[in-house]
């Protein structure tokens, strides 16, 4: 009996089965899915935009379309989820768009945003008017808006005064965005000054800070920088200036935007610069501060700017005001200058790793400055037996040349110690008491200038006080210096 009954509820379930089973077959119905435009979203949705790579790929866009049928498709940003001021960043034929680093820094910019870190972004894509899904990155951008100086302004005049040297002549003040980014970013700011119209071609600097927005100048700050720059004494010249700002990324890459430059007007006060002289071990006088040592050229246009074209053995040099230590010049970082007057910490050498010829150029512009050197190639030179100066203001008239004495380790260096020289007379510098290769007056109104070699000319006059004085010349470039004793 128990057996019959469980064959029987078995068979029971089993025909139910059937008839269940039959009523779902005929209510199941297989469909397709439903048309769709989908942007597809990022795996990771946090971009940093490095501006030492502007041309790299930030962002890439896919997005599947069996919707519009589109032959296009625009892709859009906006900072809003509603979209409210979409931005265009470009059209496409397929199904995928990169935009490089730059773009989108500069489309995120575009649009006012005051923050730099994790800007909220939405994307999407626009088939032919019908839009699909929004998508969101935090992006985190660097700047491109350019410092604003807002003094002085164009047309400012500034006239300087030696009675004033220590009092404020002009302060530079700007403004930057980037300032106020949640980066806390860490700018250098530089004030650079040039001639108008040169494009900074040697610009030299006013001043520089750290996230700050203003710079001041004293009289004789400002002075040295117009003379610096070739502006003449006692005569208004114009001068262009410019903020620069650097800041230097997570990455270890340099982004510099530079200010739009204003131009104003300047009237230094005449001051005397000294001669330099060298001292080290890669000149012939060496470490000996009292032993003939050798002048640094000057140049006759710009008072502060030196020039000396000339042999270096491998070592070291520094220069020097008078025959003690100090003033000292020298460099502490390979490309501007220092110097310690006195009383401070002396400044590091110029290096000279291999010996041979090289032409170096220093601006001194108060207690700093800058200085560059390239190697020059003597090898076509002519190396001159004597060179001496024959002339009414020399000992030996226009009978006899006053001779040079060439230098040991450099035969395009001369100098001549102790010569007497006559005031209201001139002179012309010659080789080998001949005319074939004489050296004449370019124009210089100073006891230095650049002489030039030429077949005919004027003579070099000589108009300060009769007595001894020190004469250096260079056959290489025609550099002279008359030093009185």
């Amino acid at each position: 009996m128990n057996i019959y009954i469980k064959k029987t509820t078995i068979l029971l379930f089993a025909i139910a089965l059937i008839f269940t089973s039959c009523e779902n077959e005929e209510t199941f119905v297989l469909t397709n899915p439903a048309p769709s435009f989908v942007l597809q979203q990022p795996s990771i949705n946090s971009v940093f935009l490095n501006f030492g790579t502007p041309d790299n790929a930030a962002i890439t866009l896919s997005w599947n379309d069996n919707l519009t049928n589109s032959s296009s498709y625009d892709v859009e940003m906006a900072l809003e989820p509603e979209f409210g001021l979409p931005i265009n960043l470009g059209s496409v034929e397929g199904n995928s768009f990169t935009i490089n680093v730059k773009g989108l820094n500069e489309a995120i910019r575009s649009t006012g945003v005051t923050d730099y870190v994790d800007i909220t972004t939405y994307f999407r894509i626009n088939g032919e008017g019908t839009l699909s899904n929004n998508i969101q990155y935090l992006v985190t951008t660097y700047p491109i808006e350019l410092p604003k100086i807002s003094s002085p302004i164009n047309n400012d005049a500034f006239v300087l005064s030696l009675d004033s040297a220590d009092e404020i002549a002009m302060t530079v003040t700007w403004s930057d965005e980037a300032l106020s980014s949640p980066q806390e970013l860490e700018i250098t700011y530089s004030i650079e000054a040039a001639a108008a119209g040169t494009d900074f071609t040697n610009p030299v600097s006013i001043g520089s800070g750290t996230n700050i927005t203003s710079i001041t100048s004293t009289h004789s700050d400002l002075n040295a920088v117009a003379i610096g720059i070739g502006l003449t004494a006692d005569i208004a010249g114009d001068m262009d200036i410019r903020v620069v700002a650097s800041y230097t990324n997570k990455n270890g890459n340099e982004l510099v935007r530079t200010s739009e430059t204003i131009t104003i007007s300047v009237t230094p006060y005449n001051v005397s610069f000294p001669n330099l002289y060298l001292v080290g071990d890669a000149t012939t006088p060496g470490w000996n501060p009292d032993n003939n040592n050798t002048v640094v050229f000057r140049n006759q246009d710009v008072p502060n700017a030196y020039v000396f074209t000339g042999y270096f053995g491998a070592g070291a040099f520094k220069m020097l005001e008078t025959t003690a230590w100090q003033p000292q010049w020298g460099t502490n970082d390979g490309s501007t200058l220092a110097v310690n007057r006195g009383g401070g910490s002396d400044p590091g050498t110029f290096n000279v790793a291999t010996a041979g010829y090289y032409t170096y150029n220093f601006t001194t512009v108060g207690d700093a400055g800058s200085f560059t050197v390239v190697a020059y190639d003597a090898s076509a030179a002519p190396v001159y037996p004597t060179i001496g100066i024959i002339g009414d203001a020399t000992p030996g008239g226009w009978g006899s040349d006053t001779d040079f004495t060439q230098d040991p380790n450099n035969p395009h260096l001369w100098f001549v110690n102790g010569v007497t020289l006559t005031n209201g007379g001139s002179m012309l510098i010659r080789a080998n008491d001949a005319w074939d290769d004489v050296w004449r007056y370019t124009g210089s109104n100073e006891l230095y200038g650049t002489a030039i070699l030429a077949g005919g000319g004027d003579n070099i006059p000589f108009n300060a006080p009769t007595g001894s004085y020190d004469i250096w010349f260079n056959d290489l470039d025609g550099s002279y210096n008359i030093i009185p004793n």
